[in-house]
């Protein structure tokens, strides 16, 4: 399962959080094992970086976790609470990755021990590859924030473009 929700400063901000993210990629991932290059991405903590735009996306997603967290805990559309602290909820890493034409993303893999991750597709040319959850095919779209189980096996395969670009993140759950 995946929740979707459109960041509404899309248009507004997304050029400029493709610029902040290209000027801090750091480090290659792992494409070889692919038979391949890797994207890069940014250091683990871009939510720290005090990066005006970044800030402004990450209050965003916090903002819309309590509803998120909803639509996971409800069987059907009812959003049906559960008596659990809607706002403890924390973005505990956030990055940057790029990929361009031929690169891959890392292989396979979940994010566990955390409770949620995102994905924002800052942006999706034509020839964006799809990223995969749990053997589900999902597109996409520039100004889509997809919202996932962090246990979720997920992957991105061989890119079709240059400047594939999103912000990634890991969220907790505060007891």
């Amino acid at each position: 399962m995946v929740v979707n929700c459109q960041y509404p400063k899309a248009s507004e901000l997304n050029a400029v959080l493709y610029n902040r993210v290209s000027e801090n990629l750091q480090v290659q991932i792992p494409g070889a094992d692919r038979g391949g290059t890797g994207g890069e991405r940014t250091d683990w903590n871009l939510h720290e970086q005090n990066i005006k735009e970044i800030d402004d996306l990450i209050s965003w997603i916090q903002h819309v976790l309590p509803d998120v967290s909803k639509k996971f805990a409800s069987k059907d559309d009812d959003n049906i609470y559960f008596g659990y602290d809607l706002n403890a909820f924390e973005i505990a890493q956030c990055w940057g990755v790029r990929y361009n034409k031929d690169e891959y993303g890392p292989i396979e893999h979940n994010h566990f021990p955390y409770t949620l991750s995102f994905v924002y597709y800052v942006r999706t040319p034509d020839g964006s590859t799809p990223v995969i959850i749990e053997n589900e095919t999902y597109a996409v779209n520039e100004g889509t924030c997809i919202f996932f189980i962090a246990s979720q096996y997920h992957s991105v395969n061989q890119n079709g473009c240059d400047g594939r670009c999103a912000i990634v993140g890991n969220i907790i759950y505060r007891f």
